[in-house]
Formats: structure tokens, sequence, C-alpha cells
């Protein structure tokens, strides 16, 4: 099929953090988006991937299917493990099979939370690397990254991102993000200590969400070309940097002492909970990522830092130069922990 027949791109989930971004990035490329809410909105029409008619009449115009629909984060799936089962599970196999039916590609949105804590001597994480996830939202969504799996292979081409941490300016209109990152920055703006959990060494790997948009716009440039095969392809998309939390706090609290010329407090606190396992290392694998799809996440934490805290603060600082950290030694891969939040 051609570039020019492919042109309707779908998206599910079009008000979240990364469907937005998703939208935005589509539209930029040339594409013809059509989005959908998963819930009542002024704005997008309204599809719930629970409701199998409305999937499927959704699916039925559209030439690519962007589903970036979830119930997201540890804590709201916990607090509401049924809806998480019915959105994050059963519904993304709905879409899956309304995709299948006809005979649209999918790009489908995942997180790292469905790896658990990684056994470090198996190696830099992949799509390949066991699953073993500990929390509802790490279950549910990998019930749906098999659900796709399983009903797309050898029907229509599906490619699943299991996202790492995403963190990021929102679009207009997205809710906001939830990283470490964009909790640090909230505090630092607002002049209160970096709280730091002990032991302060869970490593994490972050992307940007715009890294994320653009990787999801580059699957259904894929899915456009002359010919493709209906194949099942998974990625864990990361950025293969990892920084353990407490330097994340140390880069905000650097930046903000650069831009205003005052220090910043850094607070190492007892966990909330020690029922979880802290995950020391968890190594993403971006290689598959750049050889297979060209996709390459170029964003970077420290430069976010800058950015963020220059706009934000604008003409309150007293400090010269920008906001710049640097991003420690070394260029170890990614970590992530199940405390990031794709979609």
């Amino acid at each position: 099929m051609s570039e020019t027949e492919r042109e309707t791109v779908g998206v599910l989930g079009a008000t979240g953090y990364v469907g937005r971004a998703a939208v935005a990035a589509l539209r930029e490329r040339g594409y013809e988006v059509m989005p959908a809410a998963g819930s009542d909105h002024e704005e997008f029409p309204a599809v719930d991937v629970r409701d199998r008619g409305a999937v499927r009449t959704f699916v039925d115009d559209v030439d690519a299917l962007v589903n970036a629909a979830g119930l997201v984060g540890i804590d709201a799936c916990e607090a509401n493990p049924a809806a998480a089962l019915e959105i994050n599970g059963l519904g993304a196999a709905t879409v899956a099979w309304a995709c299948a039916r006809a005979e649209v590609p999918i790009v489908h949105l995942s997180s790292v939370a469905t790896v658990g804590v990684p056994d470090p001597d198996e190696g830099p994480i992949t799509a390949a690397t066991e699953r073993r996830p500990g929390t509802a939202y790490g279950r549910t969504k990998l019930l749906g990254e098999r659900a796709v799996r399983t009903v797309t292979n050898g029907r229509v081409p599906s490619i699943t991102y299991s996202a790492t941490n995403v963190y990021g300016r929102r679009e207009p209109g997205a809710p906001a993000g939830n990283s470490v990152l964009d909790f640090y920055l909230e505090r630092a703006v607002a002049d209160e200590t970096l709280t730091v959990h002990r032991p302060g060494t869970q490593e994490l790997d972050f992307v940007h969400v715009r890294d994320v948009a653009a990787a999801v716009a580059r699957a259904v440039d894929v899915f456009s070309g002359d010919q493709y095969e209906p194949e099942t392809r998974s990625y864990v998309l990361g950025r293969g940097r990892s920084y353990s939390v407490l330097e994340v706090a140390g880069l905000v609290a650097d930046g903000y002492r650069r831009r205003t010329g005052s220090p910043l407090g850094i607070e190492l606190r007892a966990p909330p909970s020690t029922d979880e396992p802290t995950v020391e290392r968890f190594d993403v694998d971006p290689e598959p990522l750049r050889s297979e799809l060209g996709v390459d996440p170029e964003r970077t934490v420290s430069e976010w830092i800058g950015t963020e805290l220059e706009r934000r603060l604008g003409g309150t600082g007293t400090g010269t130069g920008t906001a710049t950290a640097k991003e420690g030694n070394g260029e170890r891969r990614s970590q992530d922990s199940n405390l990031g939040q794709p979609r």
C-alpha cells in the first residue's frame, strides 16, 4: 500500500500524556489524525476500549492505529484492579481484534513495568527479557502486550513499545507528567527541599515524551511503506542512560543553583513502604530500536532540566548562565524502575 493511501491514523487515548504528543508528532509528519478520548471529552469523540462495538467502528475508518489508551500508574491500578484489567489487558485485546479484523496495523504503547525486578546477571533488558511484573499495573500491561502479539501475529503488522520513565513538557491540554524528574522540578521551582527515599541508589532510564511520540510516528511510517509483513515486533523504548534517584535530585539542585545562585536542599528519607524490592540496576539496550527502526531518542535529561528551569523560573534568577548540569560520569546503559509511567 502506498504512503498516499495510508494517510489516516487513529489514536486511542489521545487526551493522555503520550497520546497528545503522538497526535502532534503524526500531524507534523503529514498524516491525517483521527484522535479519540477514553471518556466524554469536549475536543475529541469518546471511544472506550472496553466497548467492542465502538472500537470496531472506529478502526474501520482508519488506515493505521495507535493504542495509547490505558489506566496508568502503580497506585491507580492498585486502587482499581478491575478497571486495570479491563482497560490495560482486555481493552488491548479488543483493539487488537478490531485491527486484525479490519487489516489495520497497530502501534501499541506499553511499559517496562511489565519486566518487574530484572536479574542483573541476565544482561541489558530487551523485548526478549523474561517478564516478572510485581504490580497490577505491570501485570495488566503485560496481558495487553501478549494479547496484541497473539491476536495480530500473521494477520496484521504490530509494533509494541514498552517505554521506560516518560518525562518532559507536555503538549497543550495534556495531563502533567509524573516522573520523578517532573516531581523534582516542581519542588525546585517552589524552592522546596528535594526528598529522596533511601537508599537513593534506585536507578532509572528516562525517555522524553516527544521522543516516544517520534518513535510512534516512525512505526506508522514503517506501516506506510509499499510492502510490509504481518509480523509482530516488540521493543523496549528508552534512551540507554541510567540515573540513580539521588543523581537526578543532584542534577536538579545543581541546575537550580546555577540559575538562581541559591542552594537547594536534598533530604534522604525512609521509604513509605518496605514491601517493594529496590531496583538497583535496570539496564536497557536501545540498539534494536536504532538498527531495526532507526529510532534513537535524542533529548537528554540534563539539557531538559536546564531548559525547564530557565522557562519556569524566568527572570527570577540571580546567577549567570543557564541551568545546565553535568550528567555524571560514564555512559552505562539505561535503568528504570516500576515507578515510571508511560501513557
